[in-house]
């Protein structure tokens, strides 16, 4: 008997499927162009998000977009409408607290902050349905969003 041949682990089965094919095999790799592309559209596809979110909960809050957008924090009922915006952004769409950020000019802690506020006052009744109708809409636009994506 050769030691070697013992020693050794018999090589996989080809037709294991959990067994992942090295690098070489599983194909061409995507190339700087291809995840570009890629990245820009997603890129386009949550800054589309993000202005949705903001129509939908301006309208819900009967402010003005641009009161939204403002640098300065502004009165209370405008503050917690952008809350609202950065929590739904957070939550349905999945985005990191730095992209939320970056899409509504905060910083990240001011989102995880938003969040936080946004949970603690969801125990009200009204508030609560107010924020599950953003919700409902921001779902609404989630799957419509992916339904185009399946057609690119």
């Amino acid at each position: 008997m050769n030691l070697p041949s013992v020693t050794r682990s018999p090589a996989p089965p080809l037709t294991d499927p959990f067994r992942i094919p090295p690098l070489a095999v599983r194909g061409r790799s995507r190339g700087r162009r291809d995840r570009a592309r890629r990245s820009r559209y997603d890129q386009e596809l949550v800054a589309a998000k993000c202005r949705c979110l903001e129509s939908v909960v301006a309208s819900t809050f009967r402010l003005s977009i641009a009161d939204l957008r403002a640098t300065s924090r502004g009165e209370a009922q405008i503050a917690f409408a952008r809350q609202v915006a950065m929590y739904v952004a957070h939550v349905w769409f999945a985005l990191p607290l730095t992209e939320v950020g970056r899409r509504f000019d905060r910083d990240r802690t001011t989102v995880a902050h938003a969040c936080r506020v946004v949970e603690d006052r969801r125990d009200d009744p009204r508030i609560d349905r107010i924020v599950a109708a953003i919700e409902s809409a921001a779902d609404l636009w989630h799957r419509l969003a992916r339904v185009g994506e399946g057609e690119r």
